[in-house]
């Protein structure tokens, strides 16, 4: 989505700055979790994960780690594993960040979610106004998948490897990787990750898929043609960033998912929020949007092939669009919403 991790950014370091006097993220004791989870029968629940920063982490202090530690159960770096913040400069890789993150999701049994390889924002300036040859973006690409998928061979259990490559009409987003690769650098970007750790689950990962319409039937044309061609595809990612009054039916949303898992493939909501700002009484937003997080872990629920979803973020304190959209499942003070009794009714499978 347009500018969210600038935002997200900004929008963390203000949580913080609030948070901060909680102390520094404290270690908390947790159940075991299960790696490498996948369902063995529809009527086991998905799993449930939360993006997850590296500020947050270190300074919102100890509601923030039990917050996670209690509810969720697995871990998506929401920006530290950009090219931006891993590659700033050709040659120079920054991995304290992300490092933290996963050493901290290692510390407590929770499998990470490599988010995300290649995308067509958060790229450093030094690739976006470069004057490449394909040949010479290729070994750019090449070379930062490799080093950054090596780095984390064995300790990232999926990996976003390429992110939104659809636009809303189902045609190919002009990324500077589209534009002087070519559309085939999606299929060059995944043998890449899989040469790099090929134990590593690797997911194409789009936003605004969620309902039957041009985009949703692109993007099963797309994933379709690279299985034909046995590129190392694992998985299907569907972001689900909603909106109070934009949100897929639960039957139309589980159709989507039925059609993905006859590929054979692993899926997962992989980014949900909803925005749940505006004028109408709070009370009847928080239920409008308790009952969309329901119909979305209903419909992975539904679908044995969705493993997991994960909400992008634990409280409304720290979001990318912002605390007045109250957009996650627990509130600036840590209190569970409607929304994550919503979320847990969901994720409960029926029959």
């Amino acid at each position: 989505m347009f500018g969210k991790y600038a935002l997200s950014l900004g929008l963390t370091l203000a949580a913080a700055a609030v948070f901060g006097g909680c102390g520094g993220a404290a270690s908390a004791a947790s159940a075991p979790h299960a790696a490498g989870f996948t369902r063995t029968s529809a009527r086991e629940a998905p799993q449930l994960g939360a993006a997850v920063n590296d500020v947050m982490l270190r300074t919102a202090g100890p509601r923030y780690v039990r917050t996670l530690l209690d509810h969720y159960r697995s871990i998506t770096p929401e920006y530290e594993m950009e090219m931006s913040q891993l590659e700033p400069s050709r040659g120079r890789f920054t991995f304290a960040a992300a490092d933290r993150i996963v050493a901290f999701a290692n510390r407590h049994h929770m499998p990470v979610r490599g988010h995300t390889l290649v995308w067509d924002e958060m790229v450093p300036n030094w690739v976006l106004h470069g004057d490449w040859t394909r040949a010479q973006l290729e070994n750019v690409l090449h070379t930062y998948i490799t080093t950054v998928v090596s780095h984390y061979r064995g300790k990232v259990e999926e990996w976003d490897v390429v992110n939104e490559p659809l636009l809303q009409n189902g045609g190919m987003r002009q990324s500077v990787w589209e534009r002087v690769i070519g559309p085939d650098y999606v299929e060059l970007a995944f043998k890449w990750a899989h040469a790099a750790d090929p134990s590593a689950r690797l997911f194409l990962n789009e936003f605004g898929a969620e309902w039957n319409d041009p985009k949703e039937r692109a993007l099963f044309q797309l994933v379709s043609g690279l299985r034909a061609r046995h590129v190392p595809i694992g998985g299907v990612g569907f972001q689900a960033h909603l909106l109070l009054d934009a949100h897929p039916p639960q039957a139309e949303l589980t159709g989507v998912l039925r059609q993905f898992a006859g590929l054979g493939l692993r899926l997962e909501v992989t980014e949900l929020d909803v925005r749940a700002g505006g004028s109408t009484s709070l009370a009847r937003r928080m239920a409008e949007e308790a009952s969309i997080y329901k119909t979305v872990a209903a419909s992975c629920a539904a679908v044995r092939a969705c493993a997991r979803v994960t909400t992008w973020g634990i409280t409304d304190a720290a979001t990318w669009i912002g605390t007045a959209n109250r957009p996650l499942p627990f509130d600036t003070h840590y209190r569970a919403k409607p929304a994550w009794y919503g979320l847990r009714a969901g994720l409960t499978p029926r029959g």
